[in-house]
């Protein structure tokens, strides 16, 4: 029998996410009690008694009787204390530690022990100093920076100057704070200093003004930098700059014809004149293009490597404007191969300082970009699947009173008019149910041949399969239904799915097992939600791969089919498998579900549509309801938070021969439960809900009324407390929106299942 998790599993499961545990200190033993995850920080044995002593030795000597304190405050008074503390593990590694505890006490209110949580803040710790050593930095940089640092606000007064800043301008800081520049420079106007400010502000972006300042006697270069206090100038003396720009200018041309001395690069590099024409192209170039340097040399780079030249003709005018330029451009080898270059050119000048040439380093950066991109992607992709799954949740639970009401006023009702107005609003919320299933199948895009596929060949086939992989320690079990009929699709893809199922089945039992492969004809009556998309009404094939594995937890159910998620070792999965089976399984119409439980293996269930053929039974199209099966007064207790839901399920459930009681949480079903006089007999819950959801409900239920069956309904039957609530009582699932049919059904199933007695079908 299954019981609720304690504090400490609840820590345990914390510490699986994060470097995280839990502890307890006895106030009558002083015994210590730190949880798998905890004993794992500080590298002590995975289980065994612990010498108290010892693991409290941890602590630096002088941090032993501030920790001593607060523990013994904790024991003796019921403080509870929240304290970061270094502490070693066993093999000497410094951490820094987080302790959270608080006192436990039993019914009298005597304190019984203090435990509580730790967590390895040793990252977050050092983050935080990090960050305090970047802001001295910043304060000791812009003090101590060879440059002027000048910060304006937006009425373009100075808010900031660094003592270099005022020592260019030669004036004290207090000169300048609280003043423009043309209040303190008024010679400064019209100067481009004064025009760069204006523009600064007016456009908003950075501008940069280089001139020889004759009051100061000085070249200076202002770069100006909007922001959103105002504007921050970097004031930088290149009088020296301009002395030695001649002789930089002249090492640069003997540097791009010594050219051999870069051949080794990895990079690209070419010179080019500034009629574009290729005058150097290295070694890196030739494998990067496919022209050797004989084929370039004289050619247009332009012509050459561009199909749009427009974007290499802006970035040639930035170049000779600014003198350099860095940005992506898209090029074409030889071959005709599509690239992305990142490219850093700098204009080279001759002695007289004129523009001369241009010299090009050049980088593939192709694949990082397709990288980029694909994680993109995969964001937008992860983002869209968690979108869908809420929408698919509310718009279900809007849904599911609306279909059962209007199925409810069909059954009395004999004017035709109004039948037709009620069957026009059944189709509309039907058809709200397949905007959702389309909304979930947004991924879609597998494509291939469509054919009649023989289902039970195909079934066969994996089952040859299973029996040439398995291992002697895995059973294989089969329960196949005879006469199948046939689908319309790819065999190849669904053999591919079915494999892969198998596969997985068998890596999931690596000390063996039983591998169970059922299949059978299924009709759906309404729509089902399935964790790939709403599956249509209609007739299904559903294959069932089963294995005795060590199943999956709720969080990992939630992500078996996204891309490139896998539970197995590195280099052993791609993450693709299920992914692209679901992709397939779309593509075809079909459905996928799967559930598991940790320790108990996993069961994924593959449902494709049978094949179209006219197959109409007559009486069930005229006269669904005669099928509808009725209780004789039994007592269900229906629990959902959407108070519309409650009263059309309560209403449904008494028009046809129950009596109901409701509640509107998990909490509340289990008040009613113990205070009402006559007995429960089944229990219909909603599975997310506040207070207390359904699967927490079930457990409860499980532990201290086994006798009451569950029967748990979902907007989402992929989520997280449906998986968590398998094994824990629950009889049926029951997918929202869900029908008359399927409501008054799966009650009836359950209350049989448990031996109650008086069921009849009119």
């Amino acid at each position: 029998m299954s019981t609720a998790p304690d504090g400490l599993e609840l820590l345990r499961i914390a510490g699986s996410m994060a470097r995280f545990g839990g502890w307890a200190v006895d106030r009558e033993t002083g015994s210590l009690e730190l949880s798998a995850e905890a004993r794992g920080i500080f590298g002590l044995p995975p289980s065994g008694t612990l010498d108290f002593d010892a693991v409290f030795a941890l602590h630096p000597e002088e941090w032993r009787p501030i920790v001593a304190a607060h523990l013994e405050r904790c024991l003796t008074h019921g403080e509870s204390f929240d304290l970061e503390s270094p502490m070693r593990t066993t093999e000497g590694a410094l951490l820094t530690i987080r302790t959270i505890g608080k006192a436990a006490r039993d019914d009298q209110g005597r304190i019984l022990r203090a435990h509580g949580a730790v967590w390895d803040v040793t990252a977050v710790a050092r983050e935080r100093e990090r960050a305090r050593e970047l802001e001295k930095r910043l304060e000791l940089t812009l003090t101590t920076i060879t440059d002027g640092v000048f910060f304006l606000d937006h009425d373009g007064r100075y808010t900031f100057v660094n003592p270099r800043g005022a020592q260019m301008v030669r004036r004290v800081p207090d000169d300048l704070i609280g003043r423009t520049m043309l209040e303190v420079f008024p010679e400064a106007a019209g100067t481009p200093f004064a025009e760069a400010l204006e523009a600064a502000f007016r456009a908003g972006e950075r501008v940069v003004a280089r001139e020889h300042y004759a009051p100061l006697d000085a070249t200076l270069e202002a770069t100006f930098y909007p922001s959103e206090d105002g504007i921050a100038v970097y004031l930088k003396d290149v009088s020296d700059d301009e002395r030695l720009k001649i002789e930089l200018r002249s090492t640069a041309a003997r540097l791009a014809h010594q050219a051999a001395l870069i051949e080794a690069s990895r990079d690209a590099m070419i010179v080019r004149g500034l009629d574009g024409r290729i005058s150097y192209w290295n070694r890196a170039a030739e494998s990067l293009y496919g022209w050797s340097a004989s084929e370039a040399v004289g050619l247009s780079e332009r012509d050459l490597l561009y199909d749009d030249p427009a974007l290499f003709d802006d970035a040639v005018a930035d170049t000779i404007r600014d003198d350099y330029w860095s940005g992506e451009l898209d090029q074409r080898t030889r071959s005709g191969r599509a690239l992305v270059a990142e490219c850093r050119w700098q204009l080279l000048r001759d002695a007289g300082g004129a523009p001369e040439s241009v010299f090009a380093v050049v980088s593939d950066v192709t694949a990082e970009k397709k990288a980029q991109e694909a994680r993109l992607r995969a964001q937008r992709m992860e983002s869209l699947g968690t979108l869908a799954g809420g929408i698919a949740h509310d718009l279900n639970n809007v849904l599911t009173p609306i279909l059962m009401s209007v199925q409810l006023l069909e059954l009395d009702e004999t004017d035709p008019q109004r039948r037709e107005i009620l069957t026009t609003m059944e189709g509309a919320v039907k058809r709200g149910a397949d905007m959702i299933r389309q909304v979930l199948s947004f991924a879609r895009g597998v494509e291939g041949r469509r054919i009649a596929v023989d289902m039970p060949r195909l079934v066969d086939d994996v089952v040859a399969y299973a029996r040439s992989v398995l291992p002697g320690s895995v059973h294989l079990d089969l329960a196949l239904e005879d006469g199948l009929p046939a689908t319309s699709g790819d065999p190849t893809q669904l053999l591919q799915i079915l494999v892969n199922l198998v596969t997985n089945a068998r890596d999931a039992m690596p000390n063996g097992g039983t591998l169970r492969i059922r299949s059978s004809e299924l009709v759906l009556e309404d729509t089902y939600s399935s964790v790939s998309h709403l599956a249509m009404p209609g007739r299904y094939v559903a294959i069932d791969v089963e294995d005795s594995g060590h199943g999956m937890s709720g969080e990992i159910v939630e992500k078996v089919f996204e891309p490139f998620f896998t539970t197995k070792d590195v280099g052993k999965g791609t993450g693709l498998g299920l992914a692209t089976s679901l992709a397939i399984v779309r593509s075809h119409g079909g459905f996928m579900q799967v559930y598991s439980e940790l320790g108990r293996g996993s069961r994924f269930t593959v449902g494709l549509p049978v094949a179209s053929h006219p197959r109409t039974d007559p009486r069930s199209a005229t006269r669904p309801e005669a099928l509808l099966p009725r209780g004789q007064g039994e007592r269900v207790l229906v629990v959902d938070d959407e108070s519309t839901i409650l009263q059309i399920t309560c209403q449904t459930l008494e028009l046809n021969g129950y009596r109901t009681v409701r509640a509107a949480n998990g909490r509340e079903a289990l008040e009613v439960i113990e205070r009402c006089e006559e007995p429960i007999d089944l229990v219909l819950t909603d599975m997310m809900m506040p207070v207390m959801d359904g699967a927490a409900l079930s457990a409860q239920l499980e532990e201290a009324h086994p006798e009451i069956p569950v029967v748990a309904a979902s907007g989402l039957n992929s989520n997280g407390g449906v998986a968590r609530a398998v094994g824990m009582g629950v009889s049926r699932f029951l997918p929202k929106p869900y029908t008359t049919s399927m409501l008054l059904t799966t009650v009836r199933d359950a209350l049989l299942e448990h031996h109650i007695d008086g069921m009849v079908t009119e």
